[in-house]
């Protein structure tokens, strides 16, 4: 393993969580190929090879997307286009399993997309992050997982609930999305707060923490508790 390796999983060592989930997940696959998650094996390989190559195009030589000079190390573009990916995703999946009132999810998730395109015409998609945007779209899927908890609260006890993937996977982006676009707008709005709260730091726990809950509940859930 190369030296230059070995410093970077040390310093994005959340890439390696995003492995091993993504390991879990393909293991547990035959609980939940069935059912709406069934495409969420390929969205965690998307985030980890994608993790990768926005390093590699960062701080490695020959994986720039633009000749120009000043423009060699920009990735943003990889990150707007996983970002619509990774909510489209999940928008669709809780969208699937609300039973009632599903109209808002898609007036919200039309909302979202119109605000990438809208941010487009003020900021370069290739050379700047959509931060707006991403924040907007991260509270929006904030939103849809306190729905989804709230009612699976009372479709389902405790004692069927835990042994249920959606809910592991809920409690995982609620964690998460619930600090994501307030960390996330600092770095872009208030970088010096940034870099005295540590919020990089911050970030990297919140995202192990997540994917830890995702792989718990791959490991404890059962088909017939799907809901």
């Amino acid at each position: 393993m190369s030296q230059e390796l070995i410093d970077f999983l040390g310093q994005n060592y959340f890439v390696l969580v995003y492995a091993i989930t993504l390991v879990i997940a393909i293991f547990y696959y035959r609980k939940y190929f069935d059912t709406e998650l069934k495409y969420f094996p390929l969205i965690i390989a998307y985030t980890f090879f994608n993790e990768l190559l926005g390093y590699f195009i960062r701080y490695t030589d020959g994986f720039a997307f633009f000749p120009e000079k000043e423009y060699l190390n920009a990735n943003d573009i990889i990150y707007n286009i996983y970002s619509l990916i990774f909510f489209g995703f999940f928008y669709h999946v809780y969208w699937k399993l609300f039973k009632t009132n599903k109209r808002w999810i898609l007036y919200g998730s039309i909302i979202i997309l119109l605000s990438f395109i809208i941010s487009c015409f003020y900021q370069n998609p290739f050379l700047q992050s959509l931060y707006y945007s991403i924040a907007l779209g991260s509270l929006f899927l904030f939103v849809l997982v306190v729905f989804y908890l709230i009612g699976a609260k009372q479709s389902l006890k405790w004692s069927l609930q835990k042994y249920n993937l959606m809910f592991w996977v809920s409690i995982g982006l609620g964690i998460f999305y619930l600090f994501f676009p307030t960390i996330y707008l600092i770095g872009f709005k208030n970088y010096e707060l940034w870099q005295k709260l540590e919020l990089r730091n911050v970030l990297k726990i919140l995202i192990v923490l997540m994917y830890s809950l995702f792989s718990i509940g791959f490991i404890v859930s059962k088909r017939k508790v799907f809901h």
